[in-house]
């Protein structure tokens, strides 16, 4: 039997101005689960008055065929677990069934349970079935993304109506989510997943939706604001707190929120449309290090129009002979001999010109394009060096240092396609060096430590590159088998105007001779550098002093340079530049 409390409480700890927030479906149940108060919205969602709502059990609003289940889920409500999501059907005035999402939340001290609900867009005859529960997030307990784009599109209709309507939707993301994944294990990152998911929902409004989007990415619909200040707000918030450690199963987590916000506006006519810009500006403030925030804007949208024509010119690059390989000098400090080259990528439009790596690389790796383009430059480079090799017997056998991308990293086939480029060409394994970033290795540590082992038993060289600037590898350090660290050109610019810069080189030097590995200094440009460098003990260089990237042509003239005047690698030597260069499948220069 079902009691009916008549005599409302004398105060509600709430915020009665939500209640009369136009498309804002909240309610107040006492402890027997009758009505209280309820929004004004209510009428426009199910055609009943307040008057006709208020004081009847809640139970009564809801399909005969849904609301067992629902009193089972309301009954786990107690002083451990104060919040619930469900969706269920609710019977409107006219005799059909509008699906809804439902948040409840219990006020312990008042014993009062608050409510709010979000329409589904879903529209049910009498004797349709139930509400489907993919609206709703298994993990989190959130709406999920079809959900978050129908109520996206209800708060565009009613800003159309109403043109003081304002509303903005963020995009938002874990920065590097997938390092606490691989590095911790998917349990800790559930969790960590379920607590910012509890953080988002208690950090804003009872009128906002929060929903997850999938994976790491999460959308907030923030309704009846009075301008971009208050997203921008509510997104600092969010990101102040989430830089607080998680506790999650004793294993404390320090995470750090992007964001990407869009603000309503006439020439939003859908919902997916809103919400690509918003992830649009995510995906820049993810470019910008961490723990950001971008408003869109229509240069974004440029952006993306021009990078997506760039993706499809880059997809015929590889068949249309574009990308082709350049080649940087190694050199040995003790007697300026040439030992070796790095292989670099550069791409040669036939209508844009020579296109610089910091635009296409990432570009690759974010498409998948840096697969087939690393396997090519991996075989050009093979090939390169075992001709340079037969046509000049007499000199000290070079090698060729190829990169590694993260993307490469995670492809099954590698292995096999570093067995086969060395089988094509012909070269021994121990001429080969591969060069994998701190920060690549680091996307999957265990992956690339494996992968390293297996290339290891090749007899293959190995290398981590730009030593220092990744998230952090010291505590992998010891388990990598590789041969050489090379120190980023960051560090050596100003090694010989800076005493920090100096004492960072002189730790990494101290460290590799513990752990009897080689070191290779990147973007050495001046004798004072090259003089330090030398007395600090440092084996290897290259950088703008000895050559710029070359063409295969022009860098089997550097090999004839060094046969006939060995120990001679000197700048004025240095063919003209032929390019920029950047990281990964481009090192540095």
């Amino acid at each position: 039997m079902i009691k009916v409390y008549r005599k409302p409480p004398q105060a509600f700890p709430t915020e009665s101005a939500f209640f009369r927030l136009p498309g804002t479906l909240l309610m107040v149940l006492d402890e027997d689960w009758n009505v209280q108060m309820m929004s004004e919205a209510w009428n426009d969602v199910l055609g009943i008055d307040q008057t006709a709502l208020r004081w009847r059990p809640f139970a009564a609003l809801i399909h005969d065929a849904d609301r067992n289940g629902v009193r089972d889920r309301l009954s786990q409500l107690d002083e451990n677990k104060t919040t619930l999501r469900f969706s269920c059907r609710c019977r409107h005035a006219d005799g059909h069934y509008v699906g809804l999402a439902w948040s409840v939340n219990l006020d312990r001290e008042h014993r009062l349970y608050y409510v709010s609900a979000h329409e589904t867009g879903v529209r049910l005859s009498t004797d349709a079935g139930g509400l489907p529960e993919v609206l709703i997030d298994g993990l989190t307990g959130l709406p999920n993304r079809g959900l978050f784009v129908d109520r996206i599109g209800h708060a565009i209709q009613r800003a159309r109506r109403d043109n003081d309507s304002r509303f903005a939707v963020i995009h938002c993301g874990i920065d590097r989510f997938s390092v606490i994944n691989h590095s911790l294990g998917n349990r800790i990152g559930d969790l960590l997943l379920v607590e910012l998911a509890n953080l988002l929902r208690r950090s804003t409004r009872p009128t906002d939706m929060v929903a997850r989007l999938g994976g790491d990415e999460f959308g907030i619909l923030l309704e009846d604001i009075r301008d971009e200040t208050s997203p921008i707000r509510v997104i600092k918030r969010l990101q102040a707190q989430c830089t607080l450690p998680f506790e999650l199963h004793a294993q404390e987590v320090v995470a750090s929120l992007s964001a990407g916000m869009t603000l309503s506006a006439p020439e939003y006519e859908e919902a997916d449309a809103m919400l690509r810009d918003a992830g649009m500006a995510l995906k820049r403030a993810k470019t910008q290090g961490g723990g950001a925030h971008v408003i869109f804007d229509r240069k974004l949208h440029e952006e993306a129009f021009n990078r997506l024509d760039l993706e499809l010119d880059l997809r015929r690059a590889l068949e249309r002979n574009q990308i082709e390989v350049y080649y940087q000098p190694i050199v040995r400090v003790r007697d300026r001999r040439l030992v070796g080259f790095e292989a670099l990528a550069r791409w040669n439009h036939p209508e844009r010109g020579l296109i610089a790596p910091a635009r296409f690389i990432p570009l690759a790796e974010e498409s998948g394009l840096i697969v087939p383009i690393g396997r090519w430059i991996l075989e050009r480079a093979c090939t390169d060096l075992k001709r340079w090799q037969t046509a000049h017997p007499r000199r000290p056998a070079l090698t060729v240092s190829v990169n590694l991308a993260a993307r490469q990293i995670a492809y099954p086939d590698l292995l096999k396609d570093i067995r086969q480029s060395l089988r094509q060409s012909g070269l021994a394994p121990r001429h080969l060096k591969l060069e994998i970033t701190e920060s690549a290795m680091m996307d999957d540590a265990e992956r690339a430590i494996e992968l390293f082992v297996a290339l290891k038993r090749s007899r293959l060289k190995l290398l981590l590159d730009d030593f220092g600037t990744g998230y952090s590898s010291l505590s992998y350090l010891h388990r990598l088998p590789i041969d050489a660290l090379k120190i980023d050109r960051s560090f050596i610019e100003h090694i010989d105007t800076r005493p920090t810069d100096r004492s960072f080189v002189e730790t990494i030097l101290s460290l590799a001779r513990q752990l009897n590995l080689e070191v290779i200094c990147e973007g050495v440009e001046r004798v004072e550098q090259e003089t330090l460098l030398h007395a600090l003990g440092t084996s290897h260089v290259q950088g703008f002093m000895y050559s710029r990237p070359v063409t295969a042509s022009q860098a089997e003239m550097l090999i004839l340079q060094d046969l006939k005047h060995p120990g001679h690698f000197l700048p004025e030597s240095c063919p003209p530049q032929t390019g920029a260069s950047h990281p990964g499948c481009a090192a540095p220069a």
